[in-house]
């Protein structure tokens, strides 16, 4: 993934800012009606999707120009979408999306895009494949095709085996390759979703091979400087490997927690351990406090340290979607949570309704960057729709029956190895003197431009 810093204002090319266009009236939501969620969410879905195909590179299956996560995580929230509303309208596609962009191993690795994949992009498809596994969505009848189980398996067991112990005591870093920017930092979203990754599969499996991953990753992350308990749960963004972790990237953004707080909620759901559910609270009220600013009546969800200015980039645009939907987990595994998230995601869904209200080059109902406001802001895309639909898909969930399924109740998502013609390991080619000192000036260039960066749009607030 391409976010924070570099790339913080280059989202103009993609997202684009539309002043004076015709507006539609207010999507009129009953946060606490299924009918009239789902009727909401497959309206904010038609435009959406016509942007996913708009936007496919040459045409290849789940690929959009200058990102590869986006699509996948999109499939996680139409996924979790079809599992509380019954809408089936494009999950033949899905399907066929989703597997293709597995790759020749089946482990979202394929070497089109691995040389300059990070570790959050890979594991934001293992978190849509593990969601396929606990919604029931339906298998791939191929038997040469691998079990949504099984791929979300084969990004943990690649992405575990990257558990860099040389420095810092552990942690897996934001960058894979040394030659990439950033490939000495460690940050939180993707250990937190590695971690929130390793504690799906290990309720989903029953295995705890999965769930003591899952602490070794808790632990390394407190005791790094990404999750400060004594700091009202603050959750760093980054932190970084050159200075053996000693310092924080402190810019923050709400799928930081989220990712975090889900995980917690799947530990705590599956182990009954108080530890767990002292972390997922803690979390939770950070978020909740925090990220439903008191202009906004603290009630409408903002990933406020871009949204004013309207600075976020394309990447920015997504996250409090999915951290809406992380939320209505942490509240449907830990129920005593349910009235702190429900008053929230209500809120927010009737502001999403005032704000999708759009319209340019024939498509309606089209979402900005800000659910407050009571008004469309002029930003569209893919992006900002997928949000949208999370805040509606978090209601769903919390009003919804379908709970998030094991391997008991799901027993076609068994997982499988299968046999590779490649590597399958994940394993790297050993790094040279020349790639650390290549890549050590890449990260310097790289943490300017991100102080750079935090320091711009802190001034913009």
């Amino acid at each position: 993934m391409r976010w924070g810093s570099v790339l913080s204002l280059s989202g103009a090319a993609l997202v684009l800012l539309l002043q004076g266009q015709p507006v539609l009236s207010t999507i009129e939501i009953q946060p606490t009606s299924i009918d009239s969620l789902t009727e909401a969410g497959e309206t904010l879905t038609d435009p959406m999707w016509e942007f996913y195909l708009q936007n496919q590179t040459e045409g290849i299956p789940g690929k959009l120009t200058d990102t590869w996560y986006v699509a996948g995580a999109m499939f996680m929230t139409m996924i979790q979408f079809w599992h509380v509303s019954g809408y089936d309208k494009h999950n033949e596609v899905i399907s066929h999306d989703m597997m293709f962009q597995s790759g020749r191993n089946f482990d979202y690795f394929d070497s089109n895009y691995s040389q300059w994949l990070g570790n959050d992009d890979q594991m934001f498809w293992g978190l849509a494949a593990i969601t396929a596994s606990e919604t029931g969505f339906p298998e791939v009848e191929d038997k040469e095709k691998p079990t949504w189980t099984s791929l979300a398996r084969a990004v943990f067991t690649m992405q575990n085996d990257r558990w860099d112990t040389e420095k810092c005591d552990g942690g897996i870093t934001w960058q894979i390759h040394p030659w990439q920017a950033g490939y000495t930092l460690r940050n939180s979203i993707s250990n937190g979703g590695l971690f929130q990754l390793a504690a799906r599969l290990g309720r989903f499996t029953r295995n705890d091979t999965y769930i003591e991953a899952a602490e070794k990753i808790w632990d390394w992350s407190e005791a790094s400087p990404l999750i400060q308990p004594k700091r009202n749960w603050f959750v760093a963004d980054s932190t970084s490997g050159d200075n053996n972790c000693k310092d924080s990237g402190d810019m923050q953004w709400s799928y930081n927690y989220g990712t975090y707080l889900a995980g917690a909620a799947y530990m705590y759901n599956y182990t009954e351990d108080a530890k767990w559910r002292k972390r997922t609270e803690g979390l939770l009220g950070r978020l909740t406090t925090d990220f439903f600013p008191k202009q906004y009546d603290g009630k409408i969800f903002s990933d406020y340290a871009c949204e004013p200015k309207q600075t976020c980039d394309r990447n920015m645009l997504n996250f409090k979607g999915w951290s809406a939907q992380w939320m209505a987990m942490a509240a449907t595994l830990v129920p005593e949570l349910r009235p702190q998230v429900e008053a929230k995601m209500q809120s927010s869904a009737v502001a999403i309704g005032t704000s999708c209200v759009g319209e340019s080059e024939g498509l309606k109902n089209l979402c900005g960057s800000r659910w407050w406001g009571a008004k469309w802001d002029g930003i569209k895309g893919l992006e900002v729709q997928q949000a949208a639909l999370g805040g509606i898909t978090a209601n769903l969930m919390l009003l919804s029956s379908a709970s998030a399924k094991t391997i008991d109740t799901n027993p076609d998502a068994k997982e499988e190895y299968l046999d590779t013609s490649e590597d399958p390991s994940g394993e790297l080619k050993p790094i040279s003197t020349g790639d650390r000192v290549g890549s050590w000036i890449l990260t310097v260039l790289w943490g300017a431009g991100i102080v750079a960066a935090g320091w711009w749009l802190m001034k913009q607030q």
